[in-house]
């Protein structure tokens, strides 16, 4: 295709990534909605997955340094949402839910203000760019917060608890100590596949040294 298009190797590069990027997302949702499926949780993990999925796009965050490790993780994250939201459900009130929701919400908020978007390496961002996903990651958190709280009483509310639960996991992920956890899991994963537990260099200084997690935003905005 690319040959009959005529397209430069670094546009090439681009497409085979996207290719790669869509192909992979595909599969991983077939596999996640399967497996809520068969455990009775789709509609709970089908909404968690719209209300993180496009938040991480706008906010960032920690990855795995592998497609497989990146697979594993994220379906048992989302699997674990849907059952955990299930489960929840049956055992607080809508008045504690709605308390617990105000309070995550604050808390996502700050962390929002604080560290989004997400550090990625090999790729450092204008202010400009910084200051318009903050913007945005601000506005869709509140734009789901209000969805949340106001029209929980109208349907089942396990479904806005998953939201909720995947918002949360969504802020946890681009702190530093979601880097931290995630640099855990990659390495233990990587291990237990026999690839000796490599992890990238920068998932891996912002686990073992948080503090350098400030540094590198104050740095990020001097371009």
């Amino acid at each position: 295709m690319t040959q009959a298009s005529g397209l430069e190797k670094d546009k090439t590069d681009q497409l085979r990534y996207g290719l790669e990027i869509i192909l992979g997302t595909l599969i991983k949702g077939a596999l996640l909605f399967s497996l809520a499926y068969l455990f009775n949780v789709l509609p709970q993990v089908a909404l968690a997955l719209a209300a993180g999925g496009l938040f991480r796009l706008l906010s960032g965050g920690a990855h795995c340094t592998g497609y497989w490790r990146c697979l594993v993780l994220g379906v048992t994250v989302y699997l674990f949402i849907g059952l955990a939201a299930v489960n929840m459900a049956n055992l607080i009130t809508l008045q504690w839910y709605k308390a617990m929701a105000g309070i995550l919400i604050l808390v996502a908020t700050a962390c929002t203000v604080k560290w989004a978007p997400g550090e990625v390496p090999y790729r450092a961002m204008a202010r400009r760019e910084i200051n318009t996903f903050k913007a945005l990651s601000l506005l869709y958190l509140f734009l789901w917060a209000g969805l949340i709280l106001f029209f929980v009483d109208k349907a089942n509310y396990s479904l806005y608890l998953a939201a909720l639960l995947a918002l949360a996991m969504q802020t946890i992920s681009f702190t530093p100590w979601g880097y931290g956890l995630v640099a855990r899991a990659d390495g233990l994963m990587a291990k237990l596949a026999g690839k000796g537990g490599e992890t990238s260099a920068f998932i891996e200084e912002v686990a073992l040294h948080p503090g350098n997690f400030d540094r590198l935003d104050h740095s990020r905005h001097r371009h």
